[in-house]
């Protein structure tokens, strides 16, 4: 992808905020009535919590090796979680696992200390998280391996993890005291870790040792894996020293990110426009007008929160216009793809007649003048856009967004994966495991759809296949999207009714196999697009 510099063009009066009015919100847009009922509208706005990207690390347990979900301590913690709204949490890791909406984990089956130590710095580069919850040794006590040095290797693995990101939290739990067989070993092994708060506190880390539970036979049947209800307790010692990390102001978190991913390529589309977690309505009118339903929770659930006419357009030639977060500030830009294939960008500054659109001009000259191949969704998880194509063979090729051409540039990735279909059509990048990374699925012809997670793409930390993730309700790939409609971090996947435009949302909540969907009925009874 050439450089170019960022050339000013006639085009950019249309994104001039002082030259240019907004309608209002009848205007352009007629609420399609549905048994004398249109979208439920609000004029209020809402703010997201902040997320901790929080990494659970360790060995079978905290993959789930007991659990007949194979969920760990992960959805017990996450279900308490949910009783507070200061902050979110999403499970970050290479490993997926489980019954619930995030089954990212770095939880490895028999994993030792050194083996976990062997691997922490790639896992860590993917995943980036705000807070590790490590809980490993249980193998190197009941093999034997290497037992008098057991602390010593995990002080070296927790160095590790404070070297690989600055700032970041450690709660590390101790072993299950009550394991048969292991109590010396365990308590000796937890007294260690127990005295190693105080030398990693006075270095300025931010570590915390955690109070295992002392689990009854009957929650540890196997004498090693907890049942679900041990991992009920071991989420219950978590949870305490996780919610001080918010509060003393270790783990500050940030935005779920969502928005450097676009959704939809029809008349509807789904971005974050107001940067708060939630992906809203936009409409694109046949004149290339662009109007925006604010996401409040949809009809009957919060409603709508109509702006009206936000743009009036560049191109009556929807398929070349797109909405994704380029500069990485949470709010979808806007994004023109010209008939040479380079594209343009107008950064979102509220639209017209609320602060309107910054022009900085061509950020790429383009691989492809076919746009129906062009996809802009954020592949390394950084919050910008990243530009993809999908080739003839179905073969996904990446450029990472470093702030386009004349302004950073762009880090060719090459293929990042084989593509399992040349019909681009049927393919959606979204993400799915709430990682901040766009995950690869694509909807077959009897409209099931396969997932696959992303971990860094061919050769750069592969892809786990999560199988079908949904038996879809249609096989006209047209009319499915997958965007965050609740603003939890995981795309959910929605259905559009197009001859109104209304739309069924599905949330995610593990996605077949995993947990499966919650129907949240009809929210968007739709409206009329000229």
């Amino acid at each position: 992808m050439p450089l170019h510099g960022a050339s000013a063009s006639s085009k950019e009066r249309w994104m001039n905020s002082t030259a240019k009015s907004w309608f209002s919100r009848a205007a352009r847009c007629v609420f399609a009535l549905a048994g004398g009922a249109g979208l439920a509208l609000v004029p209020t706005s809402a703010a997201a919590a902040p997320t901790l990207r929080v990494m659970p690390l360790g060995d079978s347990i905290t993959w789930g090796v007991g659990s007949p979900t194979t969920s760990s301590y992960r959805r017990p913690l996450a279900s308490l979680l949910e009783g507070q709204s200061r902050y979110a949490v999403a499970f970050v890791g290479s490993q997926a696992s489980g019954s619930l909406s995030d089954l990212s984990n770095e939880g490895h089956s028999g994993y030792t200390i050194d083996q976990i130590r062997a691997g922490i710095d790639s896992w860590m580069a993917g995943a980036r998280p705000d807070v590790v919850l490590l809980h490993i040794g249980i193998n190197d006590l009941n093999r034997n391996v290497d037992v008098p040095n057991a602390p010593n290797r995990l002080k070296a693995l927790v160095d590790r993890i404070f070297q690989n990101k600055r700032g970041v939290t450690v709660l590390v739990m101790g072993l299950i005291p009550t394991t048969p067989g292991l109590e010396a070993k365990t308590s000796a092994f937890n007294n260690w870790v127990r005295a190693m708060e105080s030398s990693q506190q006075q270095a300025g880390n931010k570590f915390r040792y955690v109070e295992p539970p002392a689990l009854t036979a009957a929650e540890l049947p196997d004498n090693l894996h907890p049942n679900d209800a041990g991992y009920q307790r071991m989420a219950q010692a978590f949870l305490g020293p996780l919610d001080r990390a918010f509060v003393d102001g270790w783990a500050v978190g940030g935005s779920a990110l969502g928005a450097g991913t676009e959704a939809g390529m029809g008349k509807v589309r789904w971005a974050d426009f107001d940067g708060d977690g939630r992906m809203d309505y936009l409409t694109v009118a046949s004149s290339g007008a662009v109007s925006v339903f604010l996401n409040r929770g949809g009809d009957g659930r919060g409603g709508w929160a109509p702006i009206g006419q936000i743009a009036t357009g560049l191109t009556t030639d929807s398929n070349r216009v797109r909405f994704a977060d380029f500069n990485g500030d949470g709010k979808a830009d806007y994004l023109l793809i010209d008939t040479n294939g380079s594209v343009q960008v107008y950064l979102n500054r509220g639209g017209d007649g609320r602060g309107g659109w910054e022009p900085i001009g061509q950020i790429a000259g383009g691989v492809t003048t076919d746009a129906s191949r062009v996809r802009f969704a954020d592949h390394d998880g950084d919050g910008k856009t990243d530009y993809l194509v999908i080739d003839a063979t179905g073969e996904v090729q990446a450029y990472l967004n470093r702030g386009g051409d004349g302004r950073g540039g762009w880090v060719v990735l090459g293929r990042i994966a084989t593509g399992t279909t040349n019909d681009s059509n049927r393919v959606r990048f979204a993400d799915l495991d709430g990682d901040n990374r766009a995950d690869y699925s694509v909807i077959a012809a009897d409209g099931s759809v396969q997932t696959y997670l992303n971990r860094g793409g061919d050769g750069l930390g592969g892809w786990l296949l999560l199988g079908k993730t949904a038996a879809g309700l249609t096989n006209n790939a047209a009319q499915v999207s997958f965007a965050d409609f609740t603003g939890d971090g995981n795309a959910d996947y929605l259905m559009a009714d197009l001859s109104n435009n209304a739309v069924t949302v599905y949330s995610w909540a593990g996605g077949d196999g995993h947990g499966g969907w919650i129907n949240l009925g009809r929210l968007a009874s739709g409206v009329s697009i000229p």
